[in-house]
C-alpha cells in the first residue's frame, strides 16, 4: 500500500520538504587551546603567590625593641630593651642576639616605647663632645619648673641671688648664664624637695656654670621641644 501523506492538524496535507533546500549546520564548539593555556597559567602562577606570601609570613626573626620610652643621652641597660618577633622584610633592625652589644652605650635621640632599633640610634663610647662639658646642678623648688625636668629636656639657665646679693660670677641677678643647655641626667631628693640634674654646656662655659653652681646661684626655665642647644650630644 503506497504511503499516505502527512496531514497538519488541520487536516490538510502538510507540504513535503523541499529536496532542494539547504540544512543550517548545527554549531560546534570552538576549540580555543591557546585560552585553555593561559588559564592554566593564571591558575598555577597564583598558586605560586599565595604559597610564596604564606612562606615569606612564616619568615620571621627576633629583633631588639625598645620596652619604655628612652630618653636622648640615656645610657643603655638590658632591662630597657626587649625581644620581639616580626617579619623579616630587610628593616635594618637589631636581632635579640646581638643585645650585649647595646648594654653601655648611649641613646642618640629620644626612642619611643615599642620601637624597631637600629644601630644609628645608638652610640659607644662618651657622648660628650670635646668642645663641651657636663656640670651638676642642684634645684630647689623655686630654680625650676613645677613639672620635674627630663633627659633631654633644654633649659635656659639664670644666675640668681638672695635678697639682690651679688652674683657669683659678677653679673646682674637675672642675667642669662646659658642661652640653651641640653639635660642629660635629672633626679630628685625627696627628702630636700631639691633636684639635682646635669647640663651639657660649652667648656667655655663650664667654669662660671660650675661657680653659680656651687653657690645655689642658678635657675633654670625649660623651653619650648625642639630648640637647638648651645652645645648637643655627639652621633658618632
Amino acid at each position: 500500500m503506497p504511503p499516505t501523506a502527512a496531514r497538519s492538524r488541520s487536516g490538510a496535507p502538510a507540504p513535503a520538504p523541499d529536496p532542494g533546500a539547504r540544512r543550517v549546520p548545527a554549531p560546534t564548539r570552538e576549540r580555543r587551546p591557546a585560552l585553555l593555556a593561559l588559564g592554566l597559567v593564571l591558575v598555577v602562577g597564583g598558586a605560586l603567590g599565595s604559597a610564596l606570601v604564606v612562606h615569606r609570613s612564616g619568615d620571621r626573626v627576633d629583633v631588639l625593641v625598645a620596652r619604655h620610652d628612652i630618653d636622648p643621652g640615656a645610657r643603655i641597660e638590658a632591662e630597657d630593651l626587649r625581644v620581639a618577633r616580626v617579619a623579616a622584610d630587610g628593616a635594618a633592625v637589631v636581632p635579640a642576639e646581638a643585645i650585649g652589644n647595646f648594654v653601655g652605650t648611649h641613646a642618640t635621640g629620644r626612642i619611643p616605647a615599642d620601637t624597631l632599633l637600629n644601630r644609628t640610634m645608638f652610640l659607644g663610647g662618651g657622648v660628650v663632645p670635646t668642645d663641651a662639658a657636663v656640670v651638676g646642678v642642684v634645684l630647689g623648688p623655686q630654680q625650676r619648673p613645677s613639672e620635674a625636668l627630663r633627659p633631654g629636656d633644654v633649659v635656659r639657665a639664670f644666675v640668681v641671688a638672695e635678697d639682690g646679693g651679688a652674683t657669683i660670677t659678677g653679673d646682674p641677678a637675672g642675667a642669662v648664664l646659658l642661652t640653651a643647655a641640653r639635660v642629660v641626667a635629672a633626679g630628685a631628693d625627696g627628702a630636700s624637695g631639691s633636684d639635682a640634674i646635669s647640663l651639657l654646656v660649652p667648656a667655655e662655659r663650664s667654669a662660671a656654670v660650675v661657680a653659680a653652681a656651687a653657690a645655689g646661684q642658678v635657675a633654670v626655665a625649660r623651653v619650648a621641644e625642639g630648640t637647638r642647644p648651645d652645645v648637643d650630644l655627639v652621633a658618632g
